[in-house]
């Protein structure tokens, strides 16, 4: 399973880690972590559907990439 972890104060995703529940029941931030298959670090959590939503939608055709804060788009890995 994949978890993130979500700022409680911005709703950002902070962290996303692999592993299963049991991994995160005892942790003491245990509720700020979300388990989503979909969410990318820097998505923001949507209290109201419960869904992420990147900055700009995250390209669909199939390679990686990673955000660009200063540009505020996404940008191919390459390497």
């Amino acid at each position: 399973m994949r978890f993130v972890r979500v700022n409680t104060l911005t709703l950002k995703v902070e962290n996303i880690l692999l592993g299963n529940e049991a991994d995160f029941l005892n942790r003491p931030d245990y509720d700020n972590w979300i388990q989503s298959d979909t969410a990318n670090t820097l998505d923001t959590y949507d209290v109201a559907t419960e869904t992420f939503v990147s900055p700009r939608a995250y390209p669909d055709d199939g390679k990686i990439y990673t955000w660009n804060e200063d540009t505020t788009a996404w940008v191919e890995v390459t390497e």
